[in-house]
């Protein structure tokens, strides 16, 4: 029997690969129209149409029976933006929009304008760009440093803007945390969670009867990874795998640690702390995808009020639980003098700070 016309990227690579007397090729990093022409396949026939491409293309089955699944099942049908102008040049460097749909790996990527910055700080005003860099790595074997307890600790010490991304939130005691810095210490707190996990947060507030009138100063909101376009129109997303928290603009934690109770003890992660100029791309990225994100159904943002008196709450904003005593501040956990919660600032500049950070989001929900 004759040998295939046609060898496809990938097979073509692991003949070369598996045979000892072929020398090694350059690296090529260049799409995949084969596995383009597949993917289209099976978003639009199925499982048989993929394989038929495949064999017709001399591929090999590059998708996982897990990623074949989830392609199917988040496939829907959206007829792609027409052509306004009715010019050649509507697309980006002067494509239109159907040879971007058609020798485009990810044709979708270049769609829409860069989101504008929500907010507009000057440098000088960002915190993390007056602090000396640094990177901490924690591990989950790390009995002395519990991922957790760290995560816990960070949002019981936040006093003023707490920003977190991330893809399941089904964990009750860190939305306890969550619940009680934004209706008891007034810190305004965002919530990205990727669309595919915003199902689990509802089920969560449903269990514990969590309703918008207890979500004072919380913007819950979804946004989702990646589309791919299909030529027919077909599309499906990505997920949001990226996880981190940014307290008061001053350090990030960032890791593979999800806000569920099985990563909090049996799953091992993993957990970074940034500080100082290494926030700026977190602060970035934040921002971007905020600006594409969907608030959660039933979860409506916060109309943010007027900053509460001083003398309604203790200035420093310290609670009467364990995780604000001052025994804990001054233990030799890796973030104690770190947060802005562990110097209290004198009154009036903890008023003029807070202002500050209102109208910050005020822009920033608005």
């Amino acid at each position: 029997m004759s040998r295939s016309r046609h060898l496809g990227k990938i097979r073509k690579r692991l003949e070369d690969v598996k045979s000892q007397w072929v020398r090694p090729a350059r690296a090529d990093f260049s799409d995949n129209e084969s596995a383009r022409l597949a993917t289209d396949a099976l978003l639009d026939g199925g499982p048989e149409a993929y394989w038929r491409v495949l064999s017709q293309e001399g591929e090999v089955d590059f998708l996982s029976s897990v990623e074949a699944q989830y392609i199917q099942a988040q496939a829907w049908e959206r007829p792609c933006p027409p052509d306004t102008l009715g010019g050649a040049e509507t697309g980006p460097k002067g494509l239109d929009s159907s040879s971007l749909q058609s020798g485009t790996y990810f044709p979708v990527a270049s769609e829409g304008t860069e989101p504008a910055l929500l907010h507009s700080w000057a440098s000088a005003e960002k915190p993390y760009l007056k602090e000396k860099s640094s990177a901490t790595v924690y591990f989950q074997t790390d009995k002395h440093n519990n991922i957790r307890d760290l995560v816990r600790r960070c949002i019981t010490r936040t006093s003023q803007v707490l920003v977190i991304l991330m893809d399941v939130f089904t964990d009750v005691e860190i939305f306890c945390d969550i619940l009680e810095a934004a209706n008891k210490r007034g810190v305004f707190v965002c919530v990205l969670l990727d669309q595919g996990g915003v199902k689990l947060f509802q089920e969560m507030c449903d269990k514990v009867q969590i309703s918008d009138s207890h979500l004072k100063n919380i913007s819950i909101r979804s946004v989702e990874g990646e589309v791919y376009c299909a030529k027919s129109g077909r599309k499906f997303a990505g997920q949001i795998r990226e996880k981190f928290i940014i307290s008061d603009w001053r350090f990030v934690l960032s890791g593979s640690y999800s806000f569920t109770w099985l990563c909090g003890h049996v799953h091992r992660n993993i957990l970074s702390k940034f500080t100082g100029q290494a926030v700026e791309p977190f602060d970035e990225e934040f921002r971007h995808l905020y600006a594409s994100s969907k608030p959660v159904m039933g979860l409506k943002s916060p109309r943010l009020v007027a900053p509460v008196p001083t003398g309604a709450a203790p200035a420093n904003g310290r609670l009467s639980s364990s995780s604000g005593s001052a025994s804990d501040r001054t233990s030799s956990n890796p973030f104690s003098g770190l947060s802005a919660g562990s110097h209290p600032l004198p009154e009036s500049k903890q008023n003029k700070t807070k202002t500050k950070t209102m109208l910050w989001f005020l822009v920033a929900f608005s």
